[in-house]
């Protein structure tokens, strides 16, 4: 950096005083130059934030006895670089995704015969299982007793019946593939990933389906093979089954049961434990999150334009620390916000907001805060490219508009008047006969 004293020639300057013996004229037209070039900092400060495009200043000169101290500058280089001016929304830190656990009735010690006509996954299963559609939640699989045809009748009176819950996780504990969810007499029930509950039990002979694939989709990444993922139950599948069975203290029939597995999209982060141990293994057991960092916005509907899907945000964290995110959804159907007291007319009325979902690009940088308040920095508008320098390097002209102290690489400087462009983050774009890149100009002390 240059330190420079006295400014030296200015082009396009206002007229200097010719100099009398006492030199009293340059401290007052340098005391006004600092003043101008402070009081200018400020507002056009003041005019970033605000997002103005330009501002008006008056010269600000002072008739009164100069100071003889001398206005010490660093000189900085115009650089070209990209400024987004961004709108601040607060939001909410948390994790992605909802689930809720609920518990299922052991299995059958009895195999159900593979008839025709199996029952069909109930619509909405889904990865967030509801307490007739969780992982072995009723629904057997078979017609109920009376329902005609040449079915054979359900296997009734043979289930070991609901259990008693023996383990349980705890809040904030990640569960992934293959992982216990749940005790239930002794035997775990561990999490699978999948869209659709179980919802028939599954043995040799029983008709191809989704649910087959799934079960062999999850038995093979947790390393028991030997078959071909596909959609049939083969003797093979069941061996492979039967391994598993043993590792997880089951009962080695080659028979898997809708309530031998809790099926959920993907890992979760326990959120929430609702069940109690000694109780019986029915209705919900845990509530679970998933284990991706996100934030929430309600986003006010006169500012959706400024979010995309797939749109970068700023996202300043408790503390200060900023990070990076991707907005991953944006909400179509509006929600009405809060009232004015009474309901009264005016003053502002219900404000409507659209849910924004936005990923953080490194989830690590958010720690293990949940449910923190954030502000999230939509980017309102951009350019790239540009020639850019600190706002307070800017000068007032007193013929009117702005300039910069182009520095020499001997010390000395010169004004150069400048253009001003959009401002962002301290710094305006500027464009002038003179200014280019690397060009160093004068910049207050800090």
């Amino acid at each position: 950096m240059v330190s420079i004293d006295t400014p030296q020639h200015y082009e396009d300057a206002a007229p200097v005083p010719a100099p009398d013996p006492d030199r009293s004229a340059y401290p007052r037209e340098r005391k006004r130059r600092r003043r101008r070039r402070r009081a200018l900092a400020a507002v056009l400060v003041l005019a970033s934030a605000g997002g103005a495009a330009g501002v008006l200043l008056s010269d600000g000169g002072d008739d009164s006895a100069g100071s003889s101290n001398r206005t010490k500058l660093d000189a900085l280089p115009v650089t070209r670089a990209d400024l987004v001016e961004r709108q601040n929304v607060d939001g909410k830190l948390g994790y992605a995704g909802v689930y809720s656990v609920n518990a299922a009735a052991a299995g059958s010690d009895k195999e159900t015969p593979p008839a025709g006509g199996q029952n069909k996954p109930q619509p909405g299963g889904g990865g967030t299982p509801g307490p007739s559609q969780g992982p072995g939640a009723g629904g057997g699989g078979n017609p109920g007793p009376g329902s005609g045809g040449s079915n054979p009748p359900p296997d009734t009176g043979d289930n070991a019946g609901p259990g008693t819950i023996t383990w349980l996780p705890g809040v904030g504990d990640t569960l992934a593939r293959g992982d216990r969810v749940y005790g239930r007499d002794g035997t775990k029930v561990p999490l699978f990933y999948g869209e659709t509950p179980f919802w028939r039990q599954l043995a040799a002979g029983v008709e191809k389906g989704p649910d087959v694939r799934a079960l062999e989709q999850n038995l093979q990444a947790l390393g028991y093979g030997g078959f071909t993922v596909d959609e049939k139950f083969t003797d093979a599948t069941a061996a492979a089954l039967k391994k598993w069975q043993k590792e997880m203290g089951h009962k080695q029939t080659g028979r898997f049961d809708p309530g031998d597995a809790v099926v959920l999209p993907d890992s979760v982060r326990v959120s929430e434990v609702t069940a109690t141990l000694g109780a019986t293994s029915q209705g919900p057991l845990i509530k679970a999150s998933g284990t991706g960092r996100r934030v929430t916005v309600d986003l006010p509907v006169n500012k959706q334009t400024l979010a995309t899907k797939g749109a970068k945000v700023q996202v300043t964290l408790p503390g200060g620390k900023t990070a990076t995110g991707t907005i991953t959804r944006v909400g179509t159907v509006a929600k009405e916000g809060e009232q004015n007291p009474g309901g009264m007319p005016g003053g502002g009325g219900e404000k409507a907001t659209i849910p924004v979902d936005i990923a953080l690009d490194q989830p690590k940088d958010a720690g293990t805060l949940d449910g923190a308040p954030v502000t999230v920095g939509f980017v309102g508008k951009e350019k790239k490219g540009v020639l850019t320098v600190p706002v307070n390097a800017l000068l007032a002209l007193a013929e009117g508009g702005y300039g910069v102290e182009a520095v020499a690489p001997d010390g000395t400087t010169r004004l150069l008047k400048v253009e001003l462009g959009m401002f962002a983050n301290g710094r305006v774009e500027v464009t002038g006969d003179g200014v280019t890149e690397g060009l160093k100009v004068g910049v207050p002390k800090a």
